[in-house]
């Protein structure tokens, strides 16, 4: 079993040389044939299914899953400046168990332990460790326009964007990076715009803005000044909550402020040791990682379900305010199963990273649910 990203090398090394992949190339004609009318924030598309910012570096790692048959596209996270990788190693498969997120004491993080090899995609969990690195702008914006290029018809291209903190700036400066950000992506031709607020990889303000409902509006509002000159709409991708009522005011407040919708859930932050019970991650501040993967599903399924919920309870429609399930995707039928909870997409990182003949496994599966219903 091995992943388009080959963990055995650096970020920089897999960026510069592209996706790892030896199989076959789907018939798309073919694989699209049948398949339901589908269409994501007013863009006719061949499905839903796409795959989040993880694993998408730039645009050959586009190219490859755009002629995979995945419709969603979503380039990897970018900023206003340059931003390195955090040390190698990045990627490592790690042991999870049934709610092992909730298993740790009020405010603290769960402690996971590494595992050696990477056994069944199905059960598959890894912790990565990027740190938003990002390109330039003039580099990034050029390998917009590229990615763009590579997308075949009923695809999309999302780019997703992050302000930068920095020291001793406050929120209404970062909130503007962030606008910034999305302006020039937009200029770069994204289609859709997505906002990360939730990464746990880093140690600035920038990865928890999600948990604020006031952050969330000032964040939207600023990307919504930045994009109004276009019809572009724009996600914000937010972490796992287990608070209701904090769900709610967050769904309120991106509402409020122009935001098309939610994708959740992003990794998950646990303490990863080795199996001796060291750090695993080299350096600073890497204690705490982002955990994905099959290990992730209930979590994902949970937060798509009180996020439907409460857009129920605030009168909007899924036109007003699409929510997208990312977490656990490890199967066509795990995608599928979002789907029928309600979700208005589906994202797949890990299980697309390790198998990216998922999406013609769920267009299948998708074709012959209609056919048996």
């Amino acid at each position: 079993m091995s992943s388009s990203y080959d963990v055995a090398l650096s970020y920089d090394e897999n960026y510069q040389a592209g996706p790892v992949f030896t199989g076959e190339l789907p018939d798309l004609d073919r694989l699209n044939l049948g398949l339901p009318p589908a269409s994501f924030l007013g863009y006719p598309v061949n499905s839903t299914l796409g795959v989040p910012a993880g694993p998408l570096l730039n645009s050959a790692y586009i190219k490859l899953y755009a002629d995979m048959g995945f419709d969603v596209l979503t380039y990897k996270t970018v900023r206003t400046g340059p931003q390195p990788c955090h040390p190698f190693p990045n990627v490592r498969p790690v042991q999870t168990g049934p709610d092992w997120y909730r298993s740790a004491p009020p405010g603290e993080k769960p402690g996971l332990v590494t595992l050696e090899t990477e056994g069944d995609l199905a059960d598959l969990s890894i912790t990565n460790s990027f740190g938003m690195p990002s390109q330039p702008p003039t580099v990034w914006q050029a390998d917009v326009r590229q990615a763009k290029q590579a997308l075949r018809p009923g695809q999309v291209l999302v780019v997703s964007v992050v302000g930068t903190a920095r020291p001793g700036g406050t929120l209404a400066e970062l909130a503007a990076d962030f606008g910034l950000a999305a302006g020039w992506a937009a200029e770069a031709g994204a289609d859709i715009i997505e906002a990360n607020l939730s990464c746990p990889n880093v140690q600035s303000a920038e990865g928890s803005l999600y948990q604020s409902p006031a952050a969330v509006s000032q964040v939207a509002a600023a990307i919504q000044a930045n994009l109004s000159g276009s019809k572009i709409p724009f996600l914000l991708k937010i972490g796992y909550l287990e608070n209701s009522g904090l769900i709610g005011q967050i769904v309120e407040s991106a509402s409020q402020n122009g935001a098309a919708g939610f994708a959740a859930i992003n990794t998950i932050p646990a303490r990863v040791y080795d199996p001796s019970g060291e750090q695993a991650l080299p350096g600073e501040g890497r204690l705490v990682s982002g955990i994905c993967g099959a290990g992730i599903k209930t979590a994902g399924l949970y937060m798509a379900q009180q996020l439907l919920e409460a857009r129920q309870r605030l009168g909007l429609t899924a036109a007003q305010f699409a929510i997208v399930g990312v977490g656990g995707v490890m199967t066509g039928a795990d995608a599928l199963q979002y789907l029928k909870l309600g979700c208005d997409g589906v994202q797949s990182g890990t299980g697309a990273m390790w198998k990216p003949e998922l999406a013609a496994e769920y267009k299948q599966l998708l074709k012959s649910s209609l056919v048996i219903h």
